[in-house]
């Protein structure tokens, strides 16, 4: 995934102790934390939000893990690659450091805070999941993220209907 200066907002160590900084923890609980969270959880309920969902997700700052630090001077960063029940690539975000389980932390170590739709546009051939393992979770294989990416504008907002 291609990442400029504004794209690779900040690096960070996903764990905690290494560097004693990073944002405020959340509660560990399944209830939402942030309000992409509760877009997803209301999604969970109603599928009929998925719409909602998608729009939240490009507007939301989320986190991709990378085994290399990524700086503001950096033009390629690699995340972390997962595969699906369907054996099929996807990169593993969440929505806020405390959702990283520690396993994934122990392969790679940087968090890498991004908007959501800085990734969607990146991505090519592959789909996300966000918060994987956690009852907010939510994948999008890479068919549904390019019908994404053919829907949104480079800024995020909704293409005009064609008449």
């Amino acid at each position: 995934m291609s990442e400029d200066n504004e794209a690779a907002k900040t690096s960070q160590s996903a764990d905690k102790s290494q560097t004693g900084a990073g944002p405020e923890p959340i509660t560990t609980s399944n209830e939402p934390a942030t309000h992409f969270e509760m877009m997803i959880r209301a999604a969970q309920n109603d599928p009929a939000l998925n719409g909602q969902v998608i729009g939240s997700l490009m507007n939301s700052e989320v986190y991709f893990l990378s085994r290399e630090e990524v700086s503001g001077e950096t033009t390629n960063a690699q995340p972390m690659l997962l595969q699906n029940a369907a054996g099929e690539p996807v990169i593993a975000l969440f929505t806020h450091v405390a959702r990283i389980p520690g396993a994934y932390i122990d392969v790679a170590p940087y968090g890498v805070q991004v908007l959501g739709g800085t990734v969607v546009r990146s991505l090519v051939d592959t789909g996300l999941v966000i918060n994987p393992g956690h009852e907010l979770c939510l994948e999008i294989d890479a068919a549904g993220v390019q019908r994404i990416r053919d829907e949104f504008n480079l800024d995020g907002s909704l293409k005009k209907p064609t008449e």
